[in-house]
């Protein structure tokens, strides 16, 4: 599947992310063996995730946030104009069917979660990341670049300096 197959939208500007203090800008490194696994990464594979509000942001962090721990800064950061897989779009309905089942479980289980899946396809297709709706909070979403600072990737930066804030634990 090359990405002229899948939903392509643009994406640019500032977007967030919600990090603890004294991690701020590490997002941003490639090549981390000890980057954890997550949603559409495996063990050190690149990944990026970021969200176009504070809100969404929140509720992204929420399920891993523990009383206690709930102090932690808000980091903008600019993104160069560049297209991604939409998976909120009916195009994308057998990706983000992939996407939306639980990661935590299969990898516990030694298992690749299906999401890996998507992602692999994704990469595959040369885009760029995806836009991933949020599960827990519809009508809010989410991207995951990747690729960015390379070639034929887009720059992205920190922008401006991080800003305090209190994440609520969600224990859905």
């Amino acid at each position: 599947m090359d990405a002229t197959e899948l939903a392509l939208v643009e994406i640019g500007g500032l977007f967030v992310r919600i990090e603890r203090d004294g991690a701020q800008g590490m997002a941003l490194r490639k090549g981390l063996p000890q980057r954890p696994p997550a949603r559409f990464n495996r063990l050190g594979e690149d990944a990026l995730y970021l969200s176009p509000d504070a809100e969404s942001a929140s509720v992204a962090i929420g399920g891993n946030v523990v009383e206690g721990e709930t102090s932690r800064l808000l980091i903008r950061y600019h993104v160069e104009t560049c297209k991604v897989v939409d998976l909120r779009q009916e195009k994308s309905a057998d990706l983000y069917e992939l996407a939306r089942q639980p990661w935590r479980t299969p990898l516990e289980r030694g298992e690749d979660p299906p999401s890996w899946t998507a992602a692999d396809i994704v990469r595959a297709s040369g885009a760029v990341g995806l836009i991933d709706p949020s599960r827990r909070r519809p009508g809010l979403w989410h991207v995951t670049l990747f690729r960015w600072n390379a070639p034929g990737a887009p720059t992205v930066r920190v922008d401006g300096p991080p800003e305090p804030i209190v994440v609520q634990p969600d224990y859905r």
